[in-house]
């Protein structure tokens, strides 16, 4: 194996590292993105209770007026983080694609590689078997 085909493969090995951790990144930003969008939903299910709470005069519609505020905060901060979250997974994606593309590039380019080095032995091989075969008649027997 020439040095190029070393490199290549030293190249393929570098690849697949890269496309695992960005394999792990993806699956920590989809937990995150997950997480972020249970936490919105919990917000949003809490303040529709506290309204049908108020609905039902389990509480006071002043007290859920005065607490109204609170919770819509809460659903706001649980929308930018999911938003956040949303982002850094969409990054983790192309990150991904990246790393795979790269990945699959280097490993056509060492098959070709590899293609090339085998045609090369089979027309030495060929080479050696004609010229063995010139020799054998050229031998007077």
């Amino acid at each position: 194996m020439n040095a190029r085909t070393r490199a290549l493969r030293s190249l393929i090995r570098l690849h697949k590292t890269k496309v695992d951790q960005a394999k792990a990144a993806m699956a920590e930003a989809l937990a995150s993105e997950h997480t972020a969008r249970l936490q919105l939903e919990s917000c949003q299910a809490t303040i529709e209770s506290e309204r049908q709470a108020a609905m039902a005069e389990h509480v006071s519609m002043d007290d859920f007026r005065r607490w109204l505020p609170f919770g819509q905060e809460a659903v706001e901060r649980a929308e930018n983080t999911l938003h956040i979250a949303s982002q850094t997974a969409d990054h983790a994606r192309e990150a991904l694609m990246q790393a795979n593309a790269a990945l699959k590039a280097a490993t056509s380019i060492l098959d070709r590689r590899m293609e090339e080095e085998k045609e090369i032995r089979t027309r030495r091989e060929l080479a050696e078997i004609d010229d063995l075969s010139r020799r054998v008649r050229m031998t007077p027997g």
